[in-house]
């Protein structure tokens, strides 16, 4: 069984990853311009494929800050490693620079080092999983899309229907991604057409998660969210990733998902 002295950093990673705030794309004061309006989504599906395409891994450093009903609390040294959206390292640092978590999720497997504790969890990379430990609607599986502005979807859906707002100059779409349970609402920016803001909704349609894409900049031809806001309705909970410093597709080197850890360590595996 594992130990209570866990709660401390299992709530620092529970807010590191869930939560959310309002925001919005367009200038503030400045009116959308107006635009005929997509009827379908095939436009957006199709340029999002592309902006896909153009992307094969990140590398950065961010400051994490973190809202529980309980307290505030900041990470200004977070660095994350992203392999498409197949696998993810991210590290914690304390004030100090001392090494708070590292957590690497690949190959349907995870692994969560805690130094301080020297106990290394090892076990399928599931959200019951996720959820068990940190109370997380964020299963592993989309969060990599999440940090680089993406909509977290393995696979397009099928071309449906496509609401314009003229006075947010904003798209709008709602519907299924099998086969995910739930569903989603997404809003997209009209004039770059990507995603500004999504909610994943549950069978009952009541909102699990809110996602909100501010402050992008352009590296290379890939355009970048320099601050992502999650928030978790049900618990108040909220993140507010805000990256330092990005690399893109600069190679990525396999080793940084494997993690090793120095004798005595005792190791947990889940089932």
């Amino acid at each position: 069984m594992i130990r209570r002295p866990y709660s401390v950093l299992s709530l620092l990673l529970l807010l590191l990853l869930s939560g959310g705030c309002q925001g919005q794309f367009a200038s503030r004061g400045q009116p959308p311009q107006p635009r005929p309006a997509f009827s379908t989504t095939a436009p957006i599906w199709q340029h999002l494929e592309q902006r896909r395409l153009a992307y094969r891994n990140l590398k950065g450093l961010a400051q994490v800050r973190l809202r529980l009903s309980t307290g505030r609390g900041v990470l200004d040294n977070t660095v994350v490693v992203l392999d498409r959206f197949e696998r993810i390292r991210l590290e914690g640092f304390g004030p100090f620079g001392q090494l708070v978590f590292l957590l690497v999720s690949a190959d349907q497997r995870f692994a969560l080092y805690l130094p301080y504790e020297r106990h290394m969890i090892t076990g399928p990379a599931s959200p019951q999983q996720f959820v068990r430990f940190f109370g997380l609607a964020v299963a592993p599986e989309i969060l990599p899309y999440l940090l680089v502005g993406d909509v977290p979807f393995a696979a397009w859906p099928e071309a449906a229907a496509l609401t314009y707002i003229p006075d947010q100059g904003l798209y709008f779409w709602q519907g299924t991604v099998p086969p995910q349970s739930g569903s989603y609402r997404v809003w997209v920016d009209a004039e770059r057409l990507l995603p500004v803001r999504l909610e994943r909704l549950d069978a009952a349609n009541h909102v699990e998660l809110e996602v909100t894409y501010e402050n992008f900049s352009a590296l290379g031809g890939f355009v970048l969210p320099y601050r992502i806001t999650l928030r978790q309705p049900a618990t108040a909970q909220q993140v507010v990733w805000a990256y330092d410093e990005v690399q893109l597709n600069v190679g990525v080197a396999a080793e940084l998902f494997r993690i090793r850890v120095p004798p005595g360590t005792e190791r947990v595996e889940l089932p």
